[in-house]
């Protein structure tokens, strides 16, 4: 059964300009992960600074190590630099209806 991950960012002022380069940089990587499916970033209207992630994987296992690479090869740290607050990782599973 697929995982569907969802996070939101909210990113530093001073970063909105270029944190959307860095997406595009970035997300390569995260579409040729194994077990992704796919990755779609969408940004708030009414607040710019706001980021939502919708990813499906074919597992919650496959994100799970996509992400343990992700902190090991230094991408969390970076991306944390240029937030406010916490990423907030939610899981969630078809429900076929």
């Amino acid at each position: 059964m697929t995982c569907q991950v969802v996070f939101e960012l909210h990113v530093k002022k001073e970063h909105v300009d270029n944190v959307r380069q860095w997406f595009v940089d970035k997300l390569p990587g995260t579409r040729a992960f194994r077990g992704n499916v796919s990755v779609e970033v969408v940004r708030e209207q009414d607040d710019p600074t706001k980021f939502v992630f919708m990813e499906k994987w074919n597992e919650r296992k496959d994100f799970e190590d996509y992400l343990a690479w992700r902190v090991e090869e230094g991408t969390v740290a970076e991306l944390a630099e240029m937030l406010e607050g916490d990423i907030d990782f939610r899981y969630f599973e078809p429900l076929g209806v």
